[in-house]
């Protein structure tokens, strides 16, 4: 291989990962936006922090977490759960984020309305437990919310 042929991949290369990555921001930046300019009472607080991609305080007590998995050129976004004291994450669900700028093929990634009912179907298992948990008055950890939630997604 010559050094213009490196070059030229190397080229396609890192544009295609400048692409993936501005493609994350926007995700990012279009959540943000749906979950703050919400009327609807979602109890969410933007957490973000130098060393987070992007979460969201959930009644003052979980974190819901939204980041790239790991390894280069990955198009899997994770939704994961911990609490403020346990910083122990729960994978909650995961999306594919394509290069036509979609989430799981047909979510546009600009459209607020889709991102949000998007991602609070990702969550929605999570408030149905934490409602179960406040219905009955019991108290809920996360050993028990990770056994809620496998109830969940086994119906």
């Amino acid at each position: 291989m010559t050094i213009w042929e490196l070059s030229e991949k190397a080229e396609y290369i890192a544009d295609r990962h400048r692409q993936l990555q501005d493609q994350w921001h926007t995700y990012c930046n279009t959540l943000i936006q749906a979950v703050t300019l919400s009327k609807a009472h979602l109890y969410h607080a933007v957490g973000c922090s130098p060393d987070e991609d992007l979460c969201f305080v959930l009644f003052d007590h979980f974190i819901v977490h939204i980041e790239p998995a790991t390894g280069f050129n990955c198009h899997t976004i994770e939704y994961a759960l911990s609490t403020r004291d346990d910083n122990t994450r729960l994978l909650i669900g995961t999306a594919e984020l394509n290069n036509a700028g979609q989430i799981d093929n047909t979510v546009n990634i600009r459209d607020r309305q889709q991102v949000l009912d998007h991602y609070l179907g990702k969550i929605g298992s999570v408030y149905d437990s934490l409602y179960q948990a406040v219905h009955d008055d019991t108290p809920l950890n996360m050993s028990e919310l990770k056994q809620e939630l496998a109830r969940h997604a086994l119906a």
